[in-house]
């Protein structure tokens, strides 16, 4: 089943969706990370500038508690020193006012820059000022990343008297009261000198944006291409998932395709052999099955000449199996041939298959068995020709037979007026004779022709046929013929009228006797057929044979191959065989003898 294209375009968006957000929060994080590191240095030199002028001034104060330096000048000292790391572009310490007291830049000592001061309304503990935070172009260092804090420049510490005579200056200094303490006075609490207590002063520390520029760019520049990754894996593994259901879809209707494919091929009615290029078996079908014998899995994988008569085999030959045969053949081929002991007329259609590109990739044989409708065409010519002579006949019987009772009326009259022994008379006898032969001829021909009430029953048809060998067994012999009679054990009796099956099997018996002037064998042997539905009968005589060109007429009523015959006994033959719904056929060779094999079908109780 095809996605929906709006399920399509949906999943599409919610993936974009979900990348630019992604994209977007590493970068806030990134950059906030980056923020973070900044102003941890700034807060780390602001400390160190505090920490550094405090040491400072502490250690001129161990020196010369009067004579000490000016409480900025040891932060300007500081200041000279920090600004030596390349990242960080000034450090400027002001007032309320903006007045710069302190600069990286000498030259700017003095001056006001109130953009130095931070943002008022800060309600901050004077134990933890706030820091803050701007990015801005300046002039002088282009983009800077500027962060502001309170100062307290106040160092309120215990100072202890260090020597003697500095103590004594103290104690001169500060009067009686100071003397009185004796050597348990406090330690002094000392502020820089010119410190303002009420003034609130600033530091400002600004550093480099072009490291954290650069930095920022690449991390663009990664997120971008991490985003586009995710967003071309994520594309590809939807398309991946199309893909896989399209496959599963192709896979699926190929399997419906193969199993409708082999499903048709095992029912369809006609035989289907198909080889691949190596000229080995690949297709075996249910109707070839039925039709050879063997099965499927004894057929595949082997090679046609293996297992298939030659006739079939030959459309397999190997000068077949060209890759440069372009088109496919469209003649059909009969092929006659004995399959399982039966005689089979099959159709065969053989097909060369190639690819797209001409090559070959294997041939196709498709056989119909045809044996069925050639034997009902072949009866429905007969039946027409049996009409046709039987219309005839009936017309020519009845203007004949008329003709020919005055004839005998008259050629018996004639006998009488001439004495007994005279000419004459032998002339009128002769002429009754043919009159009478006549009419037995118009009489056959009229049996031939007109269908005959039947009287079926269960026949045995081994027992008949023993009956007509012991009929003809002292002709047989007095020709130097001998006889044999193969019969089947269990042989089926067959369904029919004994007295016309009879004269059916005494005139084939008599036909392949008059056969052999020079003596020979006849025999007969009697089988079930292969499907179990009929008994087959085959007499076979060593005679003469009957030429190819001729074998299309045995069956016309009134030819003959023999000096003295009718030429009526084979065609009354097939009209009875047919009466009975058997089949009855022909098979000679010059030379060699003739075959007629009959075929009636079993019989078969009611009930």
């Amino acid at each position: 089943m095809a996605s929906s294209p709006w399920l399509l375009a949906a999943a599409a968006g919610l993936l974009l969706m979900i990348v630019v957000t992604f994209a977007f929060h590493n970068l806030r994080l990134e950059k906030r990370l980056m923020t973070n590191s900044m102003l941890q240095k700034a807060a780390t030199l602001m400390r160190v500038l505090h920490s550094g002028a405090r040491a400072s001034y502490f250690n001129n104060l161990k020196k010369d508690l009067w004579s000490n330096e000016p409480w900025h000048a040891h932060i300007q000292r500081i200041i000279d020193h920090l600004v030596e790391d390349p990242e960080v572009s000034f450090i400027a310490l002001v007032d309320a006012k903006g007045k710069v007291i302190a600069h990286s830049s000498h030259a700017l000592i003095g001056s006001s820059e109130s953009y130095l001061i931070a943002d008022e309304g800060e309600d901050e503990a004077e134990d933890h000022p706030r820091l803050v935070y701007r990015i801005e172009n300046v002039s002088d260092f282009g983009r800077v990343f500027t962060t502001i804090r309170q100062f307290p420049p106040a160092f309120p510490v215990m100072v202890p008297m260090l020597n003697q005579p500095m103590y004594e200056r103290r104690r001169e200094f500060m009067g009686p009261a100071f003397r009185n303490l004796g050597n348990r006075m406090p330690p002094l609490r000392i502020f820089p000198e010119g410190l303002s207590l009420s003034e609130q002063y600033y530091v400002a520390v600004g550093l480099d944006m072009k490291d954290f520029d650069r930095t920022l760019g690449r991390l663009r520049m990664q997120i971008f291409m991490l985003s586009l990754a995710m967003l071309l894996v994520g594309f590809g593994g939807w398309f991946s998932l199309l893909a896989v259901q399209g496959y599963r879809v192709s896979q699926k209707t190929l399997e419906d395709m193969q199993a409708f494919t082999a499903l048709l091929i095992a029912k369809l009615p006609v035989g289907i052999i198909a080889t691949d290029t190596t000229g080995r078996i690949t297709t075996w079908n249910r109707a070839l099955a039925q039709l050879t014998g063997l099965g499927q899995a004894d057929a595949v994988g082997r090679r046609p000449r293996e297992i298939l008569p030659e006739q079939l085999a030959a459309f397999f030959s190997p000068e077949e199996l060209t890759n440069d045969r372009q088109q496919e053949s469209t003649t059909e081929y009969g092929v006659r041939l004995v399959v399982g002991g039966r005689r089979c007329e099959l159709l065969c259609h053989p097909l060369t298959i190639t690819d797209s590109k001409q090559l070959y990739m294997g041939k196709v044989l498709l056989i119909s068995d045809v044996t069925e409708i050639k034997s009902l065409e072949q009866r429905m010519r007969e039946n027409e020709r049996l009409a046709a002579i039987g219309k005839m006949a009936g017309g020519v019987a009845h203007e004949v037979r008329n003709p020919l009772s005055s004839i005998k009326g008259l050629a018996l009259l004639l006998k009488n007026k001439f004495a007994a022994g005279s000419k004459e008379q032998d002339t009128a006898d002769l002429l009754v004779q043919e009159t009478e032969r006549m009419n037995r001829t118009i009489t056959e021909m009229l049996s031939f022709t007109r269908p005959a009430a039947l009287h079926l029953g269960r026949v045995d048809l081994a027992q008949l046929i023993r009956r007509n060998l012991e009929l003809i067994k002292a002709e047989a012999a007095e020709n130097g013929v001998t006889t044999f009679l193969d019969e089947q054990a269990e042989l089926l009796p067959v369904l029919g009228d004994a007295d016309r099956l009879q004269q059916v099997i005494m005139n084939v018996l008599l036909n392949s006797l008059q056969a052999m002037e020079q003596g020979g064998a006849l025999s007969v042997t009697l089988a079930n057929g292969v499907d179990g539905q009929s008994v087959e009968a085959r007499i076979r005589d060593t005679g003469a044979g009957i030429a190819p060109d001729l074998m299309a007429q045995v069956f016309f009523p009134y030819f003959t191959t023999k000096r003295k015959g009718t030429g009526i006994g084979l065609a009354i033959s097939q009209k009875i065989i047919a009466e009975h719904g058997g089949a009855i056929e022909l098979e000679s060779e010059p030379g060699m003898g003739t075959t007629v094999t009959i075929q009636l079908p079993a019989y078969r109780p009611e009930g």
